[in-house]
Parts: structure tokens; sequence; C-alpha cells
């Protein structure tokens, strides 16, 4: 509780008339609650910056105790602050949606519709390929109310981008709005087992794919990014039934 709370409520219970109601009467802070609270604060604040590492590298199938663990605190100091992973992920998930977020109205507020629209698109799968945890948020909400809100307000914004798009003739007129999600998971799942050998093969893939979802009449575009040759291919295979067994 802030201090400001706690000498509202002292001052609350106080009868007008009572000399100790005025604010020159309240008691100072007491120095040692100001270090708890501190240390309170710095522990909060190291759980959060562990678990954003921590999900960034493994994903939700990180524990509470993995998280404590990397942010160098104890696992129960962890319980204190979030009582289950659940929680932690609450505060993970809405971090990530609100850049998704941003991103999406940065997109939106360019005037050019196809800038717009690639500008939606490759902002989210470029925050996604490197970030496991961002790759989660794009795949399921894991029943967190707060996390559906956002979504909520993210998704009028992308039917405005898709829409601007196909009525400037950008798009090829199939191309629906929830096509999206679907292209944007289908990267996410090549950086999950080939980004260990090909970090930015997502891009080599999105351009393609786009190459797709663009109007015929527009010039395709240059792929930058090799594929892999049959080494990196094998690991990357590798990586892909290692994940399902």
């Amino acid at each position: 509780m802030s201090t400001v709370s706690v000498d509202g409520a002292y001052a609350a219970g106080m009868t007008a008339t009572d000399p100790a109601s005025r604010v020159d009467a309240a008691p100072p802070a007491d120095p040692a609650s100001r270090v708890v609270r501190k240390d309170v604060a710095r522990n909060r604040a190291l759980l959060l910056a562990a678990a954003d590492e921590v999900f960034t590298q493994r994903g939700v199938d990180a524990t509470l105790d993995d998280i404590a663990r990397h942010a160098g605190v104890g696992v129960a100091t962890a319980y204190r602050h979030f009582e289950n992973k659940q929680a932690l992920l609450a505060a993970m998930f809405e971090d990530r949606l609100g850049k998704i977020l941003q991103v999406m109205l940065d997109a939106d507020a360019l005037a050019d519709p196809r800038e717009a629209f690639e500008t939606f698109v490759y902002g989210i799968a470029a925050m996604q390929a490197h970030d496991r945890g961002m790759r989660e948020v794009m795949r399921t909400d894991h029943g967190i109310d707060r996390v559906s809100a956002i979504r909520d307000k993210v998704q009028p914004i992308a039917i405005r981008i898709v829409e601007r798009a196909r009525a400037a003739g950008i798009l090829r007129p199939e191309l629906e709005t929830n096509d999206i999600p679907m292209v944007l998971w289908m990267t996410g799942a090549i950086s999950d087992y080939a980004g260990p050998v090909s970090s930015d093969l997502w891009r080599r893939y999105l351009d393609l794919m786009l190459d797709g979802m663009l109007a015929e009449s527009l010039p395709r575009r240059t792929i930058s990014v090799p594929a892999l040759d049959q080494n990196q291919l094998e690991t990357a295979m590798h990586n892909w039934h290692s994940h399902r067994t």
C-alpha cells in the first residue's frame, strides 16, 4: 500500500475537530517501511524482467520457479507477487498485446494503403520472430480475460487496414482479414523450428505469401533470404519432431 493511501485512510478515521486530523500532524513515514516498499517494487520488477526473458526464450512452458531462479529471488518471493504462473502470464501477455496494438495503430495512421498493410503484417511478424512469448500471444489467450479485451480492440484496426488496402486494389479480392492470423501463425512456426538455424527465414516465406496476397497487377517481391540448405532443413525437421514427442 502506498504512503498516500495509508495517510488518507488515517486522516479519514479522525473527526474534523481532532487536532491529529491536520495534515501537518501526520507522523512521518517509517524509514524502515520505505525500504521494505522499495524492496517489494524491486523484486516485482526483477520478476517481470526475468519473465520477459524466459518467456521470450522458452515460451509459456517455463514455470514460476524457473522465473524466480532467473530473477535471482526466492520462490516464496515470486509467489508473494504472483499467486501462480497464470497471473504472471497475464502481465506478460498484456505487455505484448499492447505492443501489437501500437504497431497496428502506427500502420493504420499511414496514408498509403499498401504501406499500411505491409507495415502491419511485417511489424507483427518481426516482433514474434525472436520472441516465443509473443508467438504464444498470437496463438492463444490462455483464458486471460484482459488479454481477450485487448484483442477485441485489435480486430477492428486489422479490418480497417485490410479493407482500405482492398478498396485501393492492393489485395487480391479473395483475401479476408482472418487470413492474416493464419499467415502469422505459419511464420511463427517457421521461427519455432527453423529459427535456430536461420533466424530470418520467416522473412523468405512471408515475402512469398505476401506475393500471394497482393493483387496480380503488382510487381513481385524480391526474395532476399535464401532457402535452407539440406543440413539446415534436417535440423529444422529434427526440431519439429522433438517438439511433437
